[in-house]
């Protein structure tokens, strides 16, 4: 048998072709380490992105409505999302695939310089917030009533932007008492949390965490399908105040 034939059986070759194929393989659109998962990160863009919104983002804007301004900066020696608003609205969603079974947990640290003094959360014409992070989950078509699967088909067509999915939006809002869930009066299947409320905390960093799978049951009455993508939104276009907030990197975490 010939040289190259006897190398074809070996070990070594076997090695060669799985290095060759993970090396091909599509890789996931976050930063997995050992106890958990980056999958909010904010880095400045370049080229058409040189604005200052965070690579790898997509905005989400409204008719009529000017968008808030994002911007990736430095806060010691990080990159954080800064949200600036006066009388504004527009969101930012990532794409993020990932199965909850080994990190069901959430983890963030975000900051306000006050709250919307005038939002309502509860109230459609009044549904403000300072800060907000979203995720959305992986949709399950067959648990849907016809309306429903027809208002994601019209979100799909007008907003292109805005992923489809059961969505919670865990919120700082102005008044209400921490820990409510209540229905995003704007958006049909999506969930609000308030897990901060007025401006006791405002002008430091915060830190939450948060069960993912536990408050899908407790909004949802069901169990997750995994996430497919992230949300960050400023909100200030019903009250037309003016708000400054800032978002640290997102993870999913083993506990």
């Amino acid at each position: 048998m010939s040289r190259p034939l006897r190398f074809l059986k070996t070990k070594g070759f076997y090695w060669i072709i799985i290095f060759l194929l993970v090396s091909l393989y599509p890789q996931p659109s976050y930063l997995r380490e050992a106890n958990r998962i980056t999958i909010g990160k904010f880095v400045p863009g370049d080229g058409e992105e040189a604005s200052g919104s965070p690579k790898g983002w997509k905005t989400l804007t409204f008719f009529n409505t000017p968008p808030t301004e994002y911007q990736v900066v430095k806060y010691r020696g990080e990159y954080v999302l800064k949200a600036h608003g006066i009388g504004t609205s527009s969101c930012l969603f990532r794409e993020v695939k990932a199965e909850l079974g080994s990190f069901p947990i959430i983890s963030w640290k975000w900051k306000i310089s006050n709250v919307i003094r005038q939002a309502i959360e509860t109230q459609k014409d009044r549904n403000d917030s300072a800060a907000r992070v979203m995720v959305v989950f992986e949709p399950v078509p067959e648990e849907m009533p016809p309306w429903y699967r027809l208002e994601y088909l019209l979100k799909g067509i007008i907003w292109k932007n805005a992923p489809l999915g059961p969505r919670i939006e865990y919120i700082w809002g102005n008044k209400i008492e921490k820990g409510r869930i209540f229905d995003n009066p704007s958006v049909g299947g999506s969930k609000m949390i308030i897990l901060e409320s007025g401006e006791r905390k405002a002008n430091r960093w915060i830190r939450e965490k948060r069960n993912l799978v536990d408050d899908y049951r407790t909004a949802f009455g069901a169990e997750p399908q995994g996430i497919v993508a992230l949300g960050i939104q400023t909100d200030t276009d019903q009250s037309n105040e003016g708000v400054t907030a800032y978002y640290g990197e997102i993870f999913l975490n083993t506990k």
